[in-house]
């Protein structure tokens, strides 16, 4: 029998981090106002292989939009199985390969993931409604079997007045890259071509990019990872994926070095080169990813140097900003196939109002 779990807003948390950095972007922090994000921990559900029925309930009135977040830590694939909304229609289902009415396509479905997010809405036809959503999660294996897990729930309730501006803030951390590190990049002409790219792509829909933070990630961390495992058609069996969540073990451990928790930034790592022979310079941590809760598998986008940026052309510099803007987007929830010189409405209502986007006056 199928149980109910109430979401009691038992833990309700307004994002709230002081900004204390300077003009450069360093110690970034940033506010959200209360009254306009509000973040809700649900706490953690241990799923049994037999037992996976349990439904949780999230009140949501009066917002702009509303994400779900299901971290399974180090899971295989960890679904949002079923997603009810208010008046009773069925946005998500819970048939595997159905085109889910959120987002017209699978995802998040998707076999594979250790997390899985949900943005309501995803798309124009599909839109917000005040009340109570209900919803249910599933952890399976590799083969679709369902699975025990430990799943941590977070819902964000998005209540921005005018979500057609904002701000976007990035935390940035250098990996590894050959001439390239937080103390350099702000003076490096050839790293703020490849951010132009991404700030470029963004205002035109009205969306300003601010570096809130940057980091070193060194040590043996930093060794290892700077040469970082990509898992795609090019490398399946190549590179490590013990988990089997369809995405490599290096990726895994790299987003999960971001801060644990709930702040107001998108984490983006950029490497010295990836180990793929697709020629992608850019890969998110899901689509979309889990928006401004840090220190999952999957909490961020990587980008590729390609070695040293002081040593591509301005045509191959602008490539890789463009791969970047593409890959954010897709972490914001934009789905299908993302042109970061035309996004589609659906696409650019998405990305409006993941919560990740500030309102101008919000980010300091």
């Amino acid at each position: 029998m199928a149980m109910r779990g109430s979401v009691l807003v038992a833990a309700v948390m307004a994002v709230g981090l002081a900004a204390c950095g300077d003009s450069r972007g360093h110690h970034g922090g940033g506010s959200v106002p209360a009254t306009r994000i509000t973040v809700v921990d649900l706490g953690t559900v241990a799923l049994t292989a037999a037992n996976q029925g349990q439904t949780f309930d999230v009140v949501v009135n009066n917002a702009k939009s509303f994400t779900l977040v299901a971290d399974g830590g180090d899971a295989t694939d960890i679904d949002i199985e079923t997603l009810r909304a208010p008046s009773g229609a069925l946005v998500v289902t819970s048939a595997r390969g159905d085109a889910n009415p959120l987002t017209g396509t699978v995802s998040p479905q998707d076999v594979g993931g250790s997390v899985a997010t949900a943005i309501v809405p995803s798309r124009i036809a599909t839109p917000i409604e005040s009340g109570t959503y209900t919803f249910s999660i599933g952890s399976f294996n590799a083969a679709g079997t369902r699975v025990a897990a430990t799943v941590h729930l977070t819902a964000i309730i998005n209540r921005r007045p005018v979500p057609t501006t904002g701000t976007l803030r990035v935390r940035l951390f250098f990996v590894g890259a050959k001439g390239l590190d937080a103390a350099s990049a702000l003076d490096s002409p050839a790293f703020q071509t490849v951010f132009h790219e991404l700030t470029r792509t963004f205002n035109a829909i009205g969306i300003d990019v601010e570096i809130a933070d940057r980091t070193d990630i060194g040590g043996d961390a930093g060794l290892r990872l700077a040469v970082l495992d990509v898992l795609d058609s090019t490398t399946d069996r190549v590179v490590p994926d013990h988990n089997l969540n369809r995405q490599s073990d290096e990726m895994d451990e790299l987003f999960g070095l971001s801060p644990h928790g709930v702040g107001d930034t998108i984490n983006v790592f950029f490497v010295d080169e990836f180990v793929t022979q697709s020629g992608t310079d850019a890969v998110s941590g899901g689509q979309p990813g889990p928006s401004i809760v840090s220190g999952t598998a999957h909490s961020g986008i990587a980008v590729t140097t390609r070695g040293d940026l002081a040593d591509q052309s301005v045509t191959d510099l602008e490539a890789i900003g463009q791969a970047l803007a593409r890959e954010v987007a897709r972490y914001l929830g934009a789905q299908g196939t993302v042109d970061p010189e035309a996004f589609t409405a659906d696409q650019t209502l998405v990305i409006r109002v993941n919560p990740a986007v500030q309102d101008p006056d919000a980010a300091t």
